[in-house]
């Protein structure tokens, strides 16, 4: 079973040449948020946080071990998909703290 809705969404993609990205992320006005797909779930969960702490380290000056002592108080962990064959996590940062 699943909840779907038609939906009519808009939405703004930015190219960023010679600048090269290992798996999706999202940023809004408020987060952004690294993806992971895995299995099992732990993994999943790894891969999105590993992804975000690079990004903080890349994007906004963060030191490594830095970015996951913030991640380990004020990350936020959002399920995306929980069905075959992969598990979909999504890791995310307020930009309040960046």
């Amino acid at each position: 079973m699943a909840v779907e809705s038609p939906t009519t969404t808009t939405i703004t993609v930015d190219l960023i040449k010679d600048r090269a990205i290992d798996r999706p992320g999202l940023e809004a006005d408020d987060f952004i948020r690294a993806i992971g797909s895995a299995r099992p779930l732990e993994d999943a969960t790894r891969i999105a946080y590993r992804e975000l702490v690079r990004w903080m380290v890349k994007d906004y000056g963060y030191d490594q071990w830095d970015a996951y002592m913030m991640l380990s108080q004020c990350g936020k962990v959002r399920l995306g998909n929980f069905v075959d064959p992969k598990y979909t996590m999504g890791a995310a940062i307020s930009k309040k703290y960046l």
